[in-house]
């Protein structure tokens, strides 16, 4: 008996230390959960996240309507307010951070393609008349004829696409883009067939594109 005695009174103390021990441990995992809810719920965070996001849904809304000037005046406020924003990075989660981050990247790659735009409607006449030759001038085309230049502006892509660059991808398609707006002005009454004849160009022009940036031309 005395040394089961001598044995329970030595293992009170190490039961007692290794208590102590889980306390802690579970005392220091509230304490980190509690901050790491703190950043993901802190309101001001979520309201100036929730400004910046629509902030940047705007400029990407009204970019049609959007001036140089307006462009001038956005990428300055763009950096007034992420400015202000960076400094206040380590109070973000890691969910807020990555979208922070996302805002930005969408921002920035709408403003080199604004950026772009001058030298693309230099260039613009001469892609035309490339891809849609006498077609060019958009109100030689009618109902009657829609879908022949579809045909006609695909047969060009097809034969000229296999070195363009990113740059050239960006040209061709702003060229589908006139021509799908001469399209919604004549197509009234648009004969089936040929909806179903230019939708499925369209599609083939957007795998012809996608193909190219798989390859990384």
């Amino acid at each position: 008996m005395a040394r089961m005695n001598y044995f329970e009174t030595k293992e009170k103390p190490m039961r007692r230390t290794s208590k102590f021990s889980m306390l802690l441990l579970f005392f220091a995992l509230m304490v980190l959960g509690s901050c790491s809810t703190t950043k993901e719920s802190d309101p001001l965070v979520q309201d100036e996240l929730k400004d910046f996001r629509d902030w940047v849904n705007t400029q990407t809304n009204t970019v049609a309507e959007r001036t140089s000037q307006d462009w001038k005046r956005s990428k300055e406020d763009f950096q007034m307010r992420t400015a202000e924003l960076d400094h206040k990075q380590e109070n973000f989660s890691e969910e807020v951070r990555e979208e922070y981050q996302t805002l930005k990247d969408n921002f920035n790659r709408l403003a080199e393609k604004e950026a772009s735009r001058p030298a693309q409607e230099a260039a613009l006449p001469e892609w035309e008349e490339r891809l849609l030759s006498t077609y060019s001038d958009y109100s030689t085309i009618t109902k009657q004829n829609v879908r022949d230049v579809y045909i006609y502006f695909m047969e060009n892509v097809r034969t000229q696409h296999t070195n363009w660059s990113n740059d050239d991808w960006d040209m061709a398609k702003l060229v589908l883009e006139k021509l799908n707006t001469r399209k919604d002005a004549i197509d009234d009454g648009l004969e089936t067939d040929a909806e179903v004849k230019i939708k499925a160009l369209e599609m083939e022009f957007r795998t012809l594109e996608n193909g190219a940036d798989l390859s990384g031309n």
